[in-house]
């Protein structure tokens, strides 16, 4: 018997490889076959691809200003960003901001800097609508603030942070530093990335393979290396590149950002199907992301089921979709992001992210629904 279709809903975790992306890897890695930092010929010649990669990532984001640093991720990626600045600027001030609705690879972070660096830290709270309040932030800036670092788009909700206005405030102070985690604003928003210090992306949210990312970041600013070696990527990331991986995800980053409003034009009828649904039964769910946000997210709650038994049942059925973000699942039986939107325990502890791709059909939508109501109505409460 042929298998059945899995019907992928959870690309906010992860998205499916580009064939297109695969077959540029492949590629590379064959024809490539030497260290970019070696002398000889060969090396010189992937070195030369390496740069051509890095001029393309940052021609694709309009940026003049940047230099591009290969990571292994965006959990690398934010670390450096972090940490690099922290640790670099310390002399100037021991205050930085972020907010209580980042992800764990920044939250985990300003913990640690908090507790066993001595920083001070602000954590922003978050409204109704999942985005930190602007005058929030103009109180918690001080003249010892060096950092603020502020998601783009939320990656449970799909709430878009004021990025463009908290640049402008931000540039008020040029001693403070500005990052922004934009892992899932990449091919899904209209962003200016030119107002921001410090951008870190991450391959497999935008079709490219897992493991490897971008930190952009702006040419003037200093960061403490986090791993020293060989001097690599201007001597800020020292081991030896991964030129395939490098070039793959380049090009992965040039197609993302390809006719973005395209893009968005597709997936908002599915989105809107999703809500549609919800709004029509609203006695079983709440939704919780705002109806501004990225159209490939939505994020709802069960008012009197449970969530987890909702995801197993639907996995059982080859439909995939996610109760928290992947990267605390495992550690958190509720979603901390909805719980600082202010709402009840019942919503805040059962939620459901369904986070959409390009390549999902309205017939993946209408599966996924029709399988859901069926789910959810057949649980004996």
């Amino acid at each position: 018997m042929p298998e059945s279709k899995i019907i992928y809903l959870d690309n906010a975790a992860n998205t499916l490889v580009n064939p297109e992306i695969l077959q540029t890897y492949q590629k590379v890695i064959e024809q490539f076959i030497a260290n970019p930092s070696s002398i000889h010929f060969e090396g010189q010649k992937a070195s030369h691809l390496l740069d051509m990669a890095r001029q393309q990532i940052l021609d694709c984001f309009h940026l003049s200003n940047h230099e591009v640093i290969f990571t292994s991720g965006a959990t690398e990626a934010n670390n450096l960003a972090i940490k690099g600045t922290a640790f670099q600027y310390a002399n100037r001030g021991r205050h930085i901001i972020t907010s209580v609705a980042e992800h764990p690879s920044v939250l985990e972070v300003f913990r640690q800097l908090e507790t066993k660096f001595q920083f001070t830290v602000t954590y922003l709270p978050i409204n109704k609508d999942g985005i930190i309040d602007i005058d929030d932030l103009k109180k918690a800036i001080t003249n010892e603030t060096i950092l603020v670092s502020l998601m783009a788009v939320n990656n449970e909700t799909g709430a878009i942070n004021p990025i463009k206005e908290i640049a402008s405030i931000l540039s008020k102070h040029p001693k403070i530093i500005f990052h922004v985690d934009a892992v899932q604003a990449v091919g899904k928003i209209l962003f200016d990335y030119s107002k921001v210090d410090l951008i870190t992306i991450a391959g497999h949210k935008i079709n490219a393979l897992n493991s490897c990312g971008v930190l952009l970041k702006r040419k003037k600013i200093d960061l403490l290396p986090l791993l020293a070696g060989g001097g690599q990527e201007g001597g800020i990331r020292s081991g030896s590149n991964d030129v395939a991986m490098g070039v793959s995800l380049s090009k992965a980053i040039r197609l993302a950002l390809a006719d973005v409003p395209s893009k968005i034009e597709y997936i908002k009828p599915l989105n809107q199907q999703i809500r549609s649904y919800l709004l029509a039964n609203a006695d079983l769910y709440e939704i919780n992301t705002p109806n501004d946000a990225s159209p490939f997210i939505i994020n709802f709650s069960l008012k009197n089921r449970k969530a987890s038994v909702v995801v197993e049942a639907l996995s059982n059925r080859g439909i995939m979709i996610s109760s928290t973000s992947a990267c605390h699942a495992r550690k958190e039986a509720f979603s901390y992001v909805v719980k600082a939107m202010g709402k009840a325990e019942q919503i805040y502890s059962n939620t459901l992210r369904v986070s959409l791709d390009t390549t999902n059909t309205k017939s993946d939508v209408s599966l996924f629904l029709s399988s859901l109501d069926e789910v959810v109505k057949g649980i004996k409460r």
